[in-house]
């Protein structure tokens, strides 16, 4: 189970380096998007609607995927009150626990997302902005997020399972989950 563990560990950091990377370039044109709308609208008094529409539409792109990331390490809204007041097994439990909720609820959902995704394909809508898209793009952020949640959820169950039972064992903490 270690050996499994390690390997998830290394394929979700490599997914969590991937998906902040992509978060933070998201980000950064959706502000420059708008900041130079905003300029072109005050020099030539010409404005693109899309400047304003584009934004909001990408948004699912960058909640979704950055989900997994907060559940990985532990930033997602959560309860303090009972695990700060349970010992170190007990509270493992209660991780393990929520980590299956999670993997349960991130396969549910990612499934009922790529049904969503497959109906927005076959059905062929397109946005009705300046710039037409099939809506399905921005659908497909739903189980591409979930899925990704479902790994880093996954990796918590395994490291609740494993967690401090060979205490010479590899270590299996993630630099990642401090950033």
């Amino acid at each position: 189970m270690r050996s499994a563990l390690r390997a998830l560990v290394g394929l979700n950091d490599v997914l969590e380096i991937v998906v902040k990377t992509l978060a933070g370039l998201l980000v950064a044109f959706m502000v420059l998007a708008v900041f130079g709308g905003a300029v072109t609208r005050y020099v030539t008094g010409i404005g693109y609607n899309v400047v304003m529409e584009l934004p909001p539409m990408l948004m699912p792109w960058l909640i979704f995927p950055v989900a997994g990331i907060l559940l990985r390490s532990g930033s997602h809204i959560a309860v303090d009150f009972l695990p700060e007041r349970l010992s170190d097994r007990p509270s493992r439990v209660l991780r393990a626990i929520i980590s299956l909720i999670a993997i349960w609820a991130g396969a549910v959902f990612c499934y009922a997302g790529y049904e969503a995704t497959a109906l927005f394909k076959l059905v062929g809508q397109r946005t009705e902005m300046e710039w037409a898209f099939p809506i399905w793009w921005i659908y497909l952020s739903f189980p591409v997020g979930f899925a990704i949640l479902t790994s880093f959820a996954l990796e918590n169950l395994l490291k609740a399972l494993v967690e401090d039972t060979d205490p010479d064992g590899p270590e299996t903490h993630s630099p990642q989950a401090e950033i």
